[in-house]
């Protein structure tokens, strides 16, 4: 299984929420571009990064920083947080990013996340799919849909798009564990690469994660206060 750790930036800053609130928010420090530095250094593979305030406001606010980062490291970035055009996509892959995670513009519009997936290849694409209960939140996860989780992630696979994270936003920064059950029914979906996001706590929720087949887990509350290490990420990731 790959494993990302996680760098959300608000601000210039590395920080972390809990269940998506911005009045929830822990600093971590004051760099991301060293934080990702780090995680490299110590065997990271690959990096999850989100542009918290373009996922509230809609634009890349962080743009210059994520450039850098793509710069400084040699691993694999995939990058989301109000990618909501395509050129906000092709400008990412172009400064180096891996893999752009579309959200809100996804569930406004599934055409968007498939015809970026035809256009730009589907390794190169994913789609977040954050979820209140059964119900995919949109706009930085303060706004509802009506789109269902199974609904939503049935109509992307069967148009080419396979790289799904999902994120029960009730577990996202709380440490409680990730929602296993919601993730063995996506897992059991024919061509899904699942990204499992959202209330791990120890190395023991990734080997579950591990066992049950997921592509890819984040990590990363769990990380920054020590519950899981870099050696145990080391241990169990591909």
């Amino acid at each position: 299984m790959k494993i990302f750790p996680a760098i959300d930036i608000e601000d210039g800053r590395c920080v972390r929420l809990q269940q998506g609130k911005i009045e929830n928010l822990t600093v971590y420090g004051n760099d991301p571009v060293k934080m990702a530095e780090k995680w490299q250094s110590e065997g990271a593979k690959y990096l999850h990064v989100v542009d918290l305030d373009g996922a509230f406001k809609g634009n890349g606010v962080n743009t210059r920083i994520i450039k850098n980062m793509c710069k400084a490291l040699s691993i694999p970035v995939e990058v989301g947080g109000g990618i909501r055009t395509e050129k906000a996509i092709k400008d990412y892959l172009d400064m180096g990013v891996y893999r752009v995670i579309i959200g809100s513009k996804a569930v406004a519009s599934p055409y968007f996340a498939i015809q970026a997936a035809k256009t730009y290849g589907a390794e190169h694409i994913a789609v977040s799919v954050d979820a209140k209960g059964d119900e995919v939140a949109t706009h930085g996860w303060v706004d509802g849909s009506s789109q269902k989780v199974m609904t939503f992630v049935k109509t992307l696979l069967g148009h080419g798009v396979n790289n799904i994270i999902y994120t029960d936003i009730s577990r996202d920064g709380m440490l409680v564990g990730p929602n296993f059950d919601m993730m063995a029914k996506l897992q059991s979906l024919p061509g899904i690469h699942l990204v499992a996001s959202g209330g791990v706590s120890s190395a023991d929720d990734l080997r579950k994660l591990s066992d049950m087949g997921v592509y890819a887990a984040i990590t990363g509350k769990a990380l920054y206060e020590g519950k899981v290490t870099m050696k145990e990420i080391v241990d169990i990731q591909e």
